[in-house]
């Protein structure tokens, strides 16, 4: 426990608190929230607070801070980015920056269009990265604080379905990993200046999981799958710390942790590997691994940890629970359509959102129990995020706000 409030404290040092949902998977990356009474039950019409349109392409997570909610959004190819910041009671537009993009990228996925990074938030900037390699730091007033080109400094992305990776925000630092058919690198960033610390090549192909902060003897690390592999860098300098075989194909899901053991999943017919953390270095042997399984092992929605029980969901609809510490299967069951957004829980509920635009909620815990099905009647790509007693979800083409329906 004392190593997770570790990360916790480190992630979001000055304003970080349970309620909020400041990027991606999360406070800390776990896709768990520590909120309660969270809503069971809703319509498109039913417990929302409120539903307002979205105009363009994007699946990011929304990311939300007080009352500030942050989404991004495209048009076209790289001539229309979005960043829009919604007040969080009303879902009225606090404000809309628009920006055009400075490099044309090789790769397009149509449902998130240039808008597939999650933004990351400290509660002072906001920062959000698109699919163009224009990478952009704004303060909540929605005034730009600074803005770079990757695509110019580096190269333009290309990835046959984008940029998916979301940027990573530890205290001060912003992480930013581009896996693509070019030089592939992980970027450490001065969140203040918009200035590198460090760059470290990668050699790996395209990817879109995000990089995994974790704590390891009181250093932070950064856990990143890809191409085959999974690696671990310090936060601090960059420097690739261990590497490992285990993954197949492509990563889409991001690993999560509990602190002991990271769990990274990749590729179609993939598998979960369980890495233990302490004794990390160069190249990782047997001893190193607690379990690995290929029960329930998805292709894109990532999974997510909690009180010893590892939740996944496969893209055609299964959900799984493995033990944490032995990867045996608890329990296995079909939900039913297709999935691509990653499940998210708290208050001791699950909450799976299906293509078809359904929601399914089930209790947490050793035995499955569905709780609701909830049908939004629009495609959910995007996965959703929890806050202040609040679920929201993005739609193919509305954001709601679910409130209560909690029994």
């Amino acid at each position: 426990m004392k190593s997770r409030l570790f990360v916790a404290i480190l992630l979001f040092p000055a304003l970080a608190h349970a309620e909020e949902w400041p990027g991606w998977r999360g406070l800390n990356g776990t896709g768990v929230s520590g909120e309660k009474n969270l809503p069971v039950r809703w319509s498109a019409t039913e417990n929302v607070l409120w539903k307002v349109p979205l105009t363009g392409a994007g699946v990011s997570t929304p990311v939300v801070w007080g009352d500030h909610v942050f989404i991004t959004a495209s048009e076209g190819r790289n001539d229309r980015l979005h960043l829009l910041c919604f007040d969080r009671q009303t879902g009225k537009v606090r404000w809309q920056s628009r920006f055009f993009g400075s490099a044309q990228p090789e790769g397009f996925f149509a449902p998130g269009g240039m808008a597939v990074p999650t933004p990351a938030t400290n509660g002072k900037q906001v920062f959000a990265l698109f699919g163009t390699g224009d990478l952009v730091c704004m303060d909540f007033d929605g005034k730009p604080v600074w803005i770079r080109s990757l695509a110019e400094e580096y190269g333009p992305f290309r990835n046959r379905w984008g940029m998916g990776a979301s940027p990573i925000l530890i205290g001060d630092l912003l992480v930013v990993l581009v896996d693509h058919w070019g030089q592939s690198y992980l970027l450490g960033i001065d969140a203040t200046t918009g200035a590198n610390r460090w760059k470290t090549p990668r050699d790996a192909s395209v990817n879109w999981s995000s990089p995994c902060p974790v704590t390891v003897n009181g250093r932070m690390q950064l856990v990143v799958t890809g191409t085959y592999k999974v690696k671990g860098y310090d936060a601090a300098t960059g420097k690739e710390l261990w590497t490992t075989d285990g993954m197949r194909d492509e990563c889409i899901p991001t690993p999560v942790s509990d602190g002991r053991l990271v769990y990274a999943v990749s590729g179609r017919k993939g598998q979960t590997l369980a890495i233990r953390l302490d004794g990390l270095q160069g190249e990782l042997s047997a001893k190193n691994f607690a379990w690995h399984s290929t029960r329930g092992a998805p292709y894109v929605p990532s999974g997510l940890y909690h009180e010893g029980l590892y939740y996944l969901v496969d893209d055609e609809g299964f959900a799984t629970c493995l033990d944490g510490a032995t990867g045996k299967e608890v329990w296995r069951e079909r939900l039913g359509g297709r999935f691509h957004a990653s499940p998210v829980a708290g208050d001791g509920k699950l909450y799976y959102p299906n293509m078809q635009g359904v929601v399914f909620v089930a209790r947490m815990g050793a035995k499955f129990e569905m709780l609701a099905k909830n049908n939004l009647g629009e495609t959910i790509v995007a996965s959703p995020a929890i806050a202040h007693g609040q679920i929201f979800i993005r739609g193919e083409k509305h954001l709601y706000c679910i409130v209560g329906g909690s029994k």
